[in-house]
């Protein structure tokens, strides 16, 4: 029985690129979703001083939850 290894071989490789890529944007999806959060967490005025106020943070808040649901 005659095994062709080449293909074996490259079969991993492919399947690990868009694997690779859809941890990626995972990951940066969750920074996304996170960052509200830290920014609510925030002194009023460290976000004074950023020109971000409350309303802005929650209204960030909505619509990232829009989108992902």
């Amino acid at each position: 029985m005659l095994v062709n290894l080449p293909m074996l071989v490259n079969l991993p490789l492919v399947v690990a690129g868009p694997v690779v890529d859809w941890f990626g944007r995972r990951a940066d999806q969750k920074a996304l979703l996170k960052a509200p959060d830290d920014l609510s967490d925030s002194p009023d005025d460290m976000l004074s001083d950023m020109g971000i106020s409350r309303d802005d943070i929650e209204t960030a808040r909505w619509r990232s939850c829009r989108r992902v649901g």
